[in-house]
């Protein structure tokens, strides 16, 4: 099987992830292409999490760990830029054509950076710090959101109208997908949120183009989808709907049961959705395959926008930097797929 890339947005760039590296690209306030290209942490790569139905677990963590590591990078880019144009005004411009920068920097050269710079001797600690507080605090959010408030809702209608299950089921889907899309419209409204979906729609585009063997340039890229079905957004719908069938057995039990039965679940209900979601990409032109994604593809239309040349520019660089870095990698064989990309 041909290696599979992933990848997410993230301001103003897009971080793709292959089986041994992950890269960033970033457009810089002068218009220049800012790249960073790191080995993906050995953690992440034994062969015995690579196991199906157990990969989807640990690709999850990957992805998280590894998309809140680019976006801490990329924040870094931004907040040089806004400390560099603060400080001499005029100096940077936006530009659709701008330099990819020579240097690719490595993890260690980007603490030890942040060591010498205005930093102190603590900041890499503190990064780490950072990212994991990030983390977690995301876990909460969404577990909040998208577990605990949805049972509270429906178990306020049970309450008062003492339902049947099959009822309570379809009212769970409906909730849960309510409260996902009213909060993507909702970010979406936001100018920085909508460029980050640009940048997702120009990640599908680069991965499009690459897998349909078109070649990448900025010409076949605009001639892509913008939408994949191995994206996180038809992952989520997957979970949403798997996660009802897995719960209704439960619906006759307080709510106090209910919630940690549904985190209990999540881990099978996240790993069966890994699985459909690898198989629908992989085999996209199946017409059964493609049934799992049709949902998801279609909400790609919220999550994606469609990109401008300067952003397909930025998504290429990233895929080609971490395509550069598989190849020169003597130790890549067929045993090191990468499994968390499975998710584009």
């Amino acid at each position: 099987m041909a290696a599979l890339y992933g990848g997410q947005a993230v301001i103003e760039g897009v971080m793709m992830r292959g089986a041994q590296h992950f890269a960033v690209a970033c457009r810089r306030a002068s218009g220049e292409i800012a790249i960073t290209c790191e080995p993906v942490p050995k953690i992440f790569r034994p062969q015995w999490q690579k196991a199906p139905f157990l990969r989807g677990v640990f690709s999850l963590a990957d992805a998280m760990t590894l998309g809140t590591k680019a976006l801490f990078w990329a924040a870094k880019q931004a907040s040089d830029d806004i400390s560099s144009v603060s400080g001499a005004s005029g100096a940077a411009e936006s530009s659709a054509g701008g330099k990819i920068l020579p240097a690719i920097v490595s993890e260690s050269e980007m603490k030890n950076a942040l060591r010498t710079g205005n930093a102190s001797s603590k900041s890499a600690g503190a990064a780490d710090i950072a990212i994991g507080s990030a983390l977690v605090f995301g876990l909460f959010f969404a577990v909040v959101l998208f577990k605990v408030l949805p049972q509270f809702a429906i178990s306020l209608i049970q309450w008062k109208y003492n339902l049947p299950t099959y009822v309570m089921g379809i009212l769970d889907v409906f909730v849960r997908l309510t409260i996902f899309m009213t909060y993507i419209m909702l970010i979406s409204r936001m100018e920085h949120v909508h460029r980050v979906f640009q940048y997702h729609g120009a990640e599908h585009k680069a991965i499009n183009a690459l897998e349909a063997g078109a070649g990448l340039s900025v010409a076949t890229a605009r001639d892509a989808s913008r939408f994949h079905p191995r994206c996180g957004t038809s992952f989520v719908f997957i979970v949403i709907i798997l996660s009802v069938f897995a719960a209704a057995p439960f619906y006759s039990l307080p709510i106090w049961y209910r919630i940690p039965i549904g985190l209990a679940l999540l881990f099978p209900v996240a790993s069966i959705a890994f699985e459909l979601l690898r198989l629908a990409g992989v085999y996209r032109n199946n017409p059964i395959a493609h049934l799992f994604s049709v949902p998801g593809m279609w909400a790609q239309r919220l999550t994606t926008r469609e990109p401008d040349d300067s952003q397909l520019e930025v998504s290429i660089a990233s895929l080609v930097a971490v395509m550069n870095a598989e190849k020169s990698d003597g130790n890549i064989s067929a045993a090191d797929e990468p499994e968390a990309a499975a998710v584009a």
